[in-house]
């Protein structure tokens, strides 16, 4: 899968980012148990490793932050979405269960305290890009929520739509549902992420996929700005 950052966002931000195509998934109910205690496993393994109270100083989301603040976006109000996820185990509110392939890279997002997208890979239509939005652009995000962009958001495309608008999530459009087969997954490296920690979170995302819901990794692409 192709992916073009432009050079406006390249001479901004340093960012990169990585992509793996999942094909032949099968979502079946039978995965729930090994799901459940998976999760267990890791909600049982962070609270006894993090405190809420020093989350925000974590490294990793610490930088998520700076970077959410330099996008002109308050990480107390927006946070990131592994900051997110693991505030709620943290808080005894356990990570939300949707499908096979997302909570895969929920666990995986929590895990590694990366960020990832996942998209129906039929909806998709390559090259991707990375690129600032327009003003006056509008998208409708996951959970129906609609947002009018200004300009100034970094978001991910495919040759004819918004994917992603970087902080505020993924578009509904290309979102994962319990009939996708094939899945293009997405990992966001920001300022002052390295290449290593960007391809062990694709490692582990793209093993909790397979495991939950089978299928075959067809290949990663790496940018690296």
């Amino acid at each position: 899968m192709q992916v073009v950052i432009e050079d406006a966002v390249r001479e901004k931000y340093d960012i990169r980012v990585g992509t793996a195509e999942l094909k032949g998934l099968e979502q079946k109910e039978k995965a729930s148990s090994e799901i459940n205690r998976a999760i267990a496993e890791l909600e049982a393994e962070l609270k006894s490793e993090y405190n809420i109270d020093e989350v925000k100083d974590i490294v990793i989301l610490r930088r998520q932050r700076d970077f959410f603040w330099r996008l002109g976006v308050d990480p107390t109000k927006v946070r990131p979405a592994s900051e997110a996820l693991l505030r709620r185990i943290l808080a005894n509110k356990g990570l939300p269960r949707v499908s096979p392939i997302v909570d895969a890279y929920n666990l995986a997002s929590v895990k590694t305290l990366l960020t990832f997208s996942a998209f129906d890979l039929k909806r998709i239509e390559p090259p991707l890009s990375v690129r600032f939005s327009r003003a006056e652009e509008a998208v409708t995000l996951i959970g129906n929520r609609k947002k009018k962009l200004t300009g100034k958001e970094i978001v991910l495309t495919d040759s004819v739509k918004i994917l992603c608008v970087y902080v505020h999530g993924d578009v509904d459009e290309t979102k994962v549902t319990d009939s996708t087969k094939d899945v293009l997954l997405v990992a966001y490296g920001i300022p002052g992420m390295s290449n290593a920690e960007l391809k062990e979170g694709m490692r582990v995302a793209t093993g909790y996929i397979k495991r939950f819901a089978g299928g075959d990794e067809i290949g990663e692409f790496f940018l690296y700005l």
